[in-house]
């Protein structure tokens, strides 16, 4: 099925394949809509499970005029639920993918494969965390792959490979991959999850302004800004979203800074779900960094995910009256609509990479507790890049160079609410206007299409 690039759609097909999580599925749509744009034929596969199932990606997909394969209609991915694979570790995340892609691999390629239906195949192009779809492609012959890393390229060398590696469950299912004979097993993954293919090529959607110290082998694109959301249009925008919108104009109007609070829906329900003390740091995270920023004049907008406003301590029994005017609490923050019209003037945020890139392209200053995965590397390259800081983690106690919440809030974040510049927003603003002259999107059309 392999065949070298050739002009006009007509003479074969572009195959994509991810998870279903957004944060994996977004950085590649406008990928797949630039390539139906120029004329080419994309397909596009997804594996889901019961709380994730790929159909809810067939519409957005197909509106982009994308051919969409729903692998789990083909097979689903049952084992997802046992208990060694649903636990919340890290060693269990590198489980499941290898998991998956034992028990998905075999039947995805044949879904794929009548999708294609005899068409030569002129690029792959897979997110890292769908290790099945690679196995699959590679059981139908073909090998000109790209894998995208949908992360900030650091975390590629910089987990202990011990996370992985002395884990049973994956050695088995590692072990299970090599003897099916598809792919590049013979030696342990790149990350436990990128295989050590000569063939394959490593791209990431991300600068060498943010990562100057980008792993070997990975290519930069450059941050994909027609992945970021933005919204521009405020009436076209759910009517509570709007009257956010009013308020926070009325508010920075007279004076009042925004710091907006936002962990990020996973590492809010993981910190929640988890209990004890976890959801006790999560509560001082917001309480402090509100009771600070209602002390200088700010306005305040938090996150809450599935919280209540009581259980994160952004309500007026914990920050006192004047929380009644001045903190909004909702469970789902339209940040791409506040970023779009420059209404927050400080974030504190989990350090997840596509929030780090709306932010960023936004020119605001940061507050990082990181969670997990590459989440660290984030905070951490903030703190180089004079665009924020790096505060202590419950996840990752040890993190070097983390400051303590309550020297953060004291020090950091009045500074970073103050009118006027400072050295946060300066770095920020300067950051903001070299990462918007990259294109990651033209990049990463030229490097697919000049795949041979």
């Amino acid at each position: 099925m392999n065949a070298d690039k050739t002009d006009g759609a007509e003479r074969g097909v572009i195959v994509f394949g991810s998870p279903v999580a957004v944060g994996h599925v977004r950085p590649l749509m406008p990928l797949a809509k630039r390539l139906v744009d120029r004329g080419f034929t994309v397909i596009w596969a997804i594996s889901g499970d019961d709380n994730e199932p790929a159909s809810a990606w067939r519409k957005p997909l197909s509106e982009l005029g994308v051919e969409f394969v729903d692998v789990d209609e083909a097979i689903g991915f049952p084992r997802g639920k046992s208990d060694e694979l649903a636990s919340m570790t890290i060693a269990a995340v590198f489980r499941r993918v290898t998991a998956r892609a034992n028990d998905v691999a075999p039947a995805a390629a044949a879904a794929i494969a009548a999708a294609i239906a005899e068409r030569p195949v002129l690029a792959c192009v897979y997110d890292y965390f769908a290790l099945w779809f690679y196995v699959a492609m590679r059981r139908l012959g073909v090998d000109n792959i790209d894998v995208v890393v949908s992360a900030f390229p650091a975390i590629l060398d910089g987990i202990s490979p011990a996370t992985y590696i002395d884990d049973a469950v994956y050695t088995r299912e590692l072990h299970q991959l090599r003897a099916s004979g598809f792919g590049s097993f013979s030696e342990t993954p790149r990350f436990g999850i990128v295989p050590l293919d000569p063939l394959l090529r490593v791209l990431c959607f991300s600068s060498a302004r943010l990562c100057p110290d980008v792993p070997a082998g990975v290519q930069l694109l450059g941050v994909q800004r027609d992945a970021l959301p933005r919204i521009d249009a405020i009436s076209s925008a759910p009517a509570n979203h709007q009257d956010l919108v009013r308020r926070l104009e009325l508010a920075r109007a007279s004076g009042s800074p925004v710091l907006l609070l936002s962990m990020g829906t996973v590492v809010t329900r993981l910190l929640v779900r988890m209990g004890g003390e976890k959801l006790a740091f999560l509560r001082r995270l917001y309480t402090t960094f509100s009771s600070v920023a209602l002390r200088e004049g700010a306005t305040i907008v938090a996150s809450t995910s599935e919280c209540s406003a009581a259980e994160l301590g952004v309500d007026e029994s914990a920050l006192g009256p004047a929380a009644r005017d001045r903190v909004v609490a909702m469970p789902f923050v339209p940040q791409p609509l506040l970023f779009a019209h420059g209404l927050v003037d400080a974030m504190l945020m989990h350090g997840g990479a596509n929030t780090f890139y709306e932010a960023i392209v936004s020119g605001i200053p940061l507050l990082i507790s990181p969670g997990f995965g590459d989440q660290e590397f984030v905070a951490l390259a903030a703190e180089r890049l004079g665009v924020g800081v790096c505060v202590e983690s419950i996840m990752i106690p040890s993190l070097t160079g983390a400051r303590p919440i309550s020297r953060v809030a004291e020090e950091v974040l009045p500074a970073m609410l103050a009118a006027g510049d400072n050295h946060w927003k300066t770095a920020a603003r300067s950051l903001a206007a070299h990462i918007k002259a990259e294109d990651g999107l033209d990049a990463a059309e030229s490097a697919v299409l000049t795949r041979r």
